[in-house]
C-alpha cells in the first residue's frame, strides 16, 4: 500500500513521539520529554470522532495519522498527520522547500502556495498548501496543507490531506478557499509549548 503523506514527509528526517488522549487534544513530544516531563510539548487539536489509523515510533521519527470515523487507513479521503522530528536543526521554510522537490519528483503535476503562519513569539513557523495531481504509482491525487514549527532541536509537522481523483491543474480539482481556510484555522489551533517556560 502506498501512502503519499508517509512517502513525502519521511523523505529526509527522523523523530520520536508519544501521545496521550485528552479529549479533543493530543499531546505529542519526544521520549526524553515523556520520561523527564520537562521540555517541548505539541498540543494537537483533533476534530471530534476522528480516530488513529497509524502510529509509529522509530529512532528519532514519530508519526501519528488520524481520519474521520467512517474512514480507514485504506479508504481514507481526509487525513490529519503529525510528525515529531527530533535532533534536527532546519528552518520551517527549508523543510517546505525540500518537500517541494520531493513532490516534483513524485507527482505527475504539482503546485504550491505559501500561506500565512500563525503568530508565535517563541517559534519559527511556515505554512504551505501543496497539490499533487497524481501520486507516482497510485490512482489518486492529493492536496496537503502543511504547517511546520521549529522547536529548539525538534521540528513539528502538522498536515491535513485530501485524497482526490487525478488532476492536472489546481483549477481542475477545485478545492474551495473556504475549505482551505477552515482547515488552516483548525491546524492553527494546535500549539507548541514548553513545560520549562510554564506555558503548557
Amino acid at each position: 500500500m502506498r501512502r503519499y503523506l508517509a512517502l513525502i514527509l519521511s523523505v529526509t528526517f527522523s523523530c520520536s513521539l508519544f501521545a496521550q488522549n485528552t479529549g479533543e487534544f493530543r499531546l505529542l513530544a519526544t521520549p526524553e520529554v515523556l520520561n523527564s516531563q520537562e521540555g517541548e510539548v505539541l498540543q494537537v487539536f483533533l476534530p471530534p470522532a476522528w480516530h488513529t489509523v497509524h502510529k509509529e515510533w522509530l529512532d528519532n521519527l514519530g508519526v501519528k495519522e488520524v481520519v474521520p470515523a467512517d474512514q480507514t487507513i485504506i479508504n481514507w479521503r481526509e487525513m490529519l498527520a503529525f510528525q515529531v522530528i527530533d535532533q534536527v536543526r532546519i528552518t520551517p521554510q527549508a523543510y517546505l522547500d525540500q518537500l517541494r522537490v520531493t513532490l516534483r519528483e513524485n507527482c505527475n503535476f504539482s503546485d504550491f502556495r505559501n500561506l500565512s503562519a500563525a503568530m508565535n513569539s517563541h517559534y519559527a513557523e511556515a505554512i504551505q498548501i501543496s497539490w499533487c495531481g497524481q501520486v507516482a504509482g497510485a490512482a489518486w491525487g492529493e492536496i496537503v496543507l502543511t504547517r511546520i514549527i521549529a522547536g529548539e532541536n525538534t521540528l513539528y509537522s502538522l498536515n491535513k490531506s485530501w485524497r482526490t481523483i487525478p488532476f492536472r491543474s489546481v483549477e481542475a480539482i477545485g478545492l474551495p478557499e473556504e475549505e482551505i481556510q477552515h482547515w488552516l484555522n483548525q491546524i492553527n489551533r494546535s500549539r507548541l509549548c514548553d513545560t520549562r517556560r510554564n506555558n503548557c
